[in-house]
């Protein structure tokens, strides 16, 4: 059944009007990720492999990469022999394209990256492992106050624009779910603009969205700011889901087995600093730096502590908003493949077709992830691995 969007008034009918141009921007925007970037074999003697240099990992700067941050700042990673340099990117564009072109082998990605870029749904295509879970949990779909208390659910989203940090992401995958699951189509009832994680408030702020999906700290800035107000979080809509990873090229892994052993060492290591509330105080001035996440402390420990304020109006601590170095789970990987399908944002390398989606979803995994998985409830759909297209036919 297709779901004819509401006649909006005022400042956001004005918004709509310029759907066209949103579109076609978001477009130029992921052309610029996806359509620069071909298929590579990157060189043995890349930039930063050798012994004469460190070994360069991109990151975006959000709370998600805190197991990549702490690693580099409390010597983890040279504890275990590795010589790393971080190397920070404003957004997921620049960064997909870093790796997509050989300049980086190593990077920070939204869990669902990994996939697109080694089965090929894209013509950046690249053999790549999912290497390590940084985070589960920890993101929220934000909206502007203006709309509280109106909207109750899904079918009052009808006709708004929303901001996604990239395609490619959880959020962008259960943002489209959660909205399909309510009755509203995400291709047509609404706009989903792509925008860089620290431009979704201030596009917030002058009215040039209604409301975005992402990372920390920029729900808990939209919060203190007054800009907006938390609808849900993510875990209320897949408890325990992937967001960040660290992927690895999978030639550059084999032929430096004992580097990858050791970046995953200091990571597990430096999760457990992450995920450790008695460290908080610690933890949160390290992520404020500028060379790191540049944000005020006051923004950071927040997320870190689990407090909130809800769409109710209730201040809450929940010690679960984020976690940090949870395993790997084929399930995850195999219900973000498919939602990829699903929306058609996986060329022909992705389509809807069991056996695809699980031969894809198993390659990025590394050879220690059990490749079988359980049944998951997410937006209120029973996912079975096994079966994964089952009950997502589009209508």
């Amino acid at each position: 059944m297709h779901h004819h969007p509401r006649q909006p008034s005022g400042p956001l009918r004005r918004r709509l009007s310029r759907r066209g141009f949103l579109r076609a921007a978001g477009l130029t925007a992921a052309g610029v990720a996806l359509g620069g970037a071909v298929a590579c074999s990157p060189a043995q003697d890349s930039p930063g492999q050798g012994p004469s240099g460190p070994l360069t990992i991109g990151f975006v700067p959000i709370a998600c990469a805190a197991p990549l941050i702490l690693a580099d700042s409390e010597g983890l990673f040279a504890a275990h022999g590795v010589d790393v340099r971080l190397k920070k990117y404003a957004g997921w564009a620049d960064l997909w394209t870093a790796y997509a072109t050989g300049e980086l082998d190593v990077a920070h990605m939204l869990s669902p990256m990994p996939a697109a870029i080694d089965s090929g749904a894209t013509n950046a295509t690249r053999p790549t492992e999912l290497s390590f879970t940084q985070n589960t949990n920890g993101q929220a779909l934000t909206l502007a106050a203006e709309h509280h208390p109106e909207v109750r659910g899904a079918e009052d989203m009808r006709g708004m624009i929303l901001g996604i940090p990239f395609e490619y992401s959880v959020h962008a995958l259960l943002l489209r779910d959660f909205l399909a699951a309510g009755g509203v189509d995400p291709v047509a009832d609404v706009e989903l603009r792509l925008l860089r994680p620290a431009d979704m408030v201030a596009q917030l702020e002058v009215g040039g969205i209604d409301g975005f999906i992402g990372p920390e700290p920029f729900n808990q800035r939209a919060l203190q700011s007054g800009a907006g107000r938390i609808f849900t979080l993510t875990k209320d809509l897949w408890d325990k889901h992937p967001c960040c990873s660290v992927a690895m090229a999978k030639d550059w892994r084999a032929a430096h087995p004992e580097t990858a052993d050791g970046l995953i060492a200091a990571l597990g290591e430096a999760a457990v600093l992450a995920d450790d509330p008695a460290r908080t105080g610690h933890v949160s001035p390290v992520l404020a730096q500028e060379k790191y996440l540049n944000q005020p402390t006051g923004l950071i420990t927040p997320e870190l502590e689990g407090s909130y304020l809800t769409w109710g109006g209730e201040q809450v601590v929940d010690p679960e908003l984020m976690s940090f170095g949870d395993p790997t789970d084929v399930t995850a990987i195999t219900w973000m493949t498919t939602q990829m399908a699903r929306w058609d944002l996986g060329g022909d390398a992705l389509r809807m077709d069991d056996d695809v989606l699980i031969r894809a979803s198993r390659s990025v995994l590394p050879a220690d992830v059990p490749r079988a998985g359980d049944p998951v409830m997410i937006n209120g759909h029973r996912f079975d691995p096994a079966r994964p297209t089952a009950g997502y036919a589009r209508s």
